[in-house]
């Protein structure tokens, strides 16, 4: 696995996520992005569990969150890492961020060329 910024490629996306959603609310993070981040932090824990939590708060404040939003996040993965127990809301409880796929090796692509038709 590349690490991106230091940080495992869905995490990073994760971020990325939860910063585009802050921007479309005057750069607030809304109640239900926190309820899928604690939701993902509790029912995905191998994914959370090596993350460094320097380049994780690195990353949010690169995406141009606020500090009061990013500084609840980093608490919350401290949190998660130490073994409390986070209490999304129910609409969110069963939620896990779905890791995008690694795009394939240049070797592996299908070329769509006349000769492979």
């Amino acid at each position: 696995m590349e690490l991106e910024d230091r940080l495992p490629p869905s995490v990073a996306h994760f971020i990325h996520f939860l910063a585009e959603y802050a921007k479309g609310y005057d750069n607030h993070l809304k109640w239900n992005e926190q309820a899928r981040f604690k939701a993902d932090l509790m029912n995905s824990k191998a994914r959370w569990d090596r993350v460094d939590v320097e380049a994780f708060r690195a990353k949010c404040k690169a995406e141009g969150m606020r500090s009061e939003d990013y500084e609840e996040l980093v608490d919350w993965l401290k949190k998660a890492q130490a073994g409390r127990r986070l209490v999304p809301t129910r609409t969110y409880r069963d939620y896990k961020w779905h890791e995008p796929p690694e795009p394939p090796e240049p070797s592996e692509r299908i070329s769509y060329t006349n000769d492979n038709w």
